[in-house]
Order: structure tokens, then sequence, then C-alpha cells
């Protein structure tokens, strides 16, 4: 059952993804009733091309959903950012999507940002690779993987300095899973790594980032790493708001030395505030910078490495936020954020653990700056 309006998605799924977040704590991935739920009600389709039964959904409001779902469970709302690859439907051409989209289920995608390596072979690449921290992959039908074409042992390139760079599809059959994700946060987003080993990639089911797509509609004029980009950001922003949801909670309740309660401190009250003030100014600045992108499609216009270098900026300062709220709230809850029957004790390790993406990173400011006084960011697909 695809809900028409992708909005509803974390409503429809609320009472699901939270009775499910133990087990997949767990046992380290999702569920597998919840896995196909989230596939039944249309989360992992919400950039997919109408055509192909997607919601086709603009930029903010994909990343209002994962926000939300963020809010609930750190780990589901990583998978769904993670599988929501169906965009792909518009960048390859017909026969590419029709052996995806082949009628028999709504495919799920799983994707990694590291490259791995295509050799140009007879009728397509030739791809090897060993990505970590794939997120969903237990549940995925296809690979998508990026990876850097090379020529006589060195990487083409598509310009000079510029790596030929693309999107593979591989199948399930053609990759094989290590579980290797022992760790302890984020245990339920079953991110293990994937071994391609000289696997054949047809034509029809590579990808290019330099070229404009073949479905030439408003969400995929948007720069297309834009697509993927602010999502893992819009994660974390729903986890540190549950973080100050249950210390709220937590406040009217737990007792502090003088036989009050936490929600009486002034230290607390003040804490709790400066956390939500900040989150709600983050969460603004990275829908601000998601919108322009999403307005430069609308109206047709190519998005400039200044849209770019905003969104990136919004990214990373979202992340130096939630860090913040979530070791502040986690201070404030005392001894009682130690234990397991506590929830925030999830939260945070998830947090934390969210927080430790590539994308998060705050070496991404410096390529920032270097837009600002107008140089090249150094940084693939900015």
């Amino acid at each position: 059952m695809t809900t028409a309006d992708p909005s509803e998605l974390p409503t429809l799924l609320e009472r699901s993804v939270r009775a499910a977040a133990r087990k997949a704590d767990s046992m380290a991935d999702l569920p597998d009733d919840l896995f196909r739920e989230l596939r039944d009600t249309g989360a992992f389709s919400l950039l997919t091309p109408r055509e192909l039964g997607g919601h086709e959904a603009p930029l903010t409001t994909v990343l209002d959903v994962y926000e939300r779902l963020g809010r609930l469970d750190a780990s589901v709302a990583w998978v769904v950012w993670n599988a929501n690859w169906g965009f792909l439907g518009a960048l390859l051409d017909e026969r590419g999507t029709a052996r995806i989209w082949n009628g028999e289920k709504d495919p799920v995608f799983a994707n990694s940002g590291s490259p791995g390596v295509a050799v140009p072979a007879e009728g397509g690449y030739r791809v090897t690779g060993h990505w970590k921290i794939v997120s969903g992959i237990g549940g995925a039908d296809w690979f998508a993987a990026v990876a850097v074409v090379m020529e006589g042992g060195a990487p083409r390139e598509t310009a000079p300095g510029v790596p030929d760079v693309r999107l593979f599809a591989l199948a399930r059959e053609q990759l094989s899973i290590r579980q290797t994700w022992d760790v302890t946060g984020m245990r339920g987003s079953g991110s293990n790594d994937v071994v391609v080993d000289d696997a054949f990639v047809p034509g029809e089911l590579v990808a290019r980032f330099d070229r404009p797509a073949r479905l030439q509609r408003p969400l995929y004029r948007t720069f297309v790493p834009a697509l993927v980009l602010p999502g893992c950001s819009a994660v974390v922003l729903g986890v540190a708001q549950a973080a100050i949801d249950e210390t709220v909670a937590l406040a009217t309740v737990k007792k502090t030395m003088n036989g009050g309660v936490l929600a009486d401190a002034p230290r607390t009250r003040s804490a709790v505030a400066r956390a939500q003030a900040e989150l709600r100014a983050a969460g603004l600045l990275l829908r601000s910078a998601a919108g322009a992108l999403e307005a430069a499609g609308e109206a047709d216009r190519e998005v400039t490495l200044d849209q770019r270098a905003d969104l990136r900026a919004a990214m990373s300062h979202a992340a130096d936020v939630c860090r913040r709220v979530l070791v502040s709230m986690y201070e404030l809850g005392g001894s009682a954020s130690l234990y397991r029957r506590n929830r925030m004790e999830r939260i945070f390790r998830d947090g934390m653990a969210a927080l430790q993406h590539a994308n998060h990173s705050a070496d991404l400011f410096e390529a920032v700056g270097r837009v600002r006084f107008g140089r090249e960011p150094g940084v693939p697909l900015f």
C-alpha cells in the first residue's frame, strides 16, 4: 500500500517503527516485517519517478520525512535515506530502467559513496570494489555503486583533473555481503560491507553525474548529489529532537539532590530552551539551502556553486548543533542516561554514530570557505 502523500509516512509507520526498535538494535539489522512495511508503504520510493510507482516528492518534503523518521528511530531513518536511490529511474535510459523496474516488485537500493573501480568492456564495464558501511544492504535488491572509470591503470578524466565517476547498478547476486557491523550506535541499520569482484555491468545500467537526467522534470533537474547528501543531516536533526523530547519527559519526574524535580532547575530550563532554539535554526537553514536548489529545478535554472556551498555549510552546521544538543541532553539526564531501559541511552549512541558520517565532517567547512574565496572546493561531488 503506497501512501498517496509521502508526508503521511512517519505517522503511518510510527507504531511499527517504535515497536521494532529494540529488536533491530539487538539483531543489528531491521526486522524483515518492518522492512517489508517500509517497502509496501513507499518509504523507499520517495525520489522514484511517478511513472515507476514512486512519489517523485520535492526535496524539502523528502528531508522532512527523514527528519520525522529520525525522531522515531535513527536506524530506520538512516536505512530509508540510503535506500532512496529511485532517482536512478530518471537518469538511466529506458532499457536500464526496464531491467530494474520489471513489474515484479518495487526495487530497493543500497548505496555507498566511497568509490570502487570500473574498467570499460564490450557493452559495458567490469566493476570491482570493497564498500564499507552499506546501510540496509541486507534487504536491498540493487546496489548503486559509485566507481571511477579506469583506463591504462589510471583514472579516466572528463576534464583536466576531473575523474570520470559514474553510478553502476549491480544486482544482488553480483555482490557478496560481509557481516562486519559490530558497533554500538546505529546497530539497526545493518551497515555491513559489500564486495564486488569483476562484475559485468551493461551500459544501460550506468548513470553519469555530469549529464542532464533523461527525465527533465523539476526534481531531476536539481544537482543530482543534492538528492542524496543532505538526507543524513535531516536524520540527525530528528535524532537530536528526540533527545530533547526525552529529556523534557524525564525532567518532569527525575528527582534532584534537593528533593525537587529536574524541570524546576533553572539550568535545565535554560539548556533545553537553548538546545531547541539552536536545533530549529539549524533545521530552517538546511531547508532553506535545499529549497534554493529545489527552486532552481522548478525554474529550470542551473544550480550554482554558491548554492551547493550553502547546502554543504548548512549540513556541517546542523552536525555541529546536533552534537552539542545530544551531549547537553545526555548530560542533563545524569545517571538515567546510562540505562538501556531509558530511550535516551540509544538516542545518544545512535546520534553520535550518525554524526561520524563523512558528510558531517568539519573539513567541509574549509571546502565551503574555498568557494567563498573564489576557489574550487576541492571535494568530489560538492
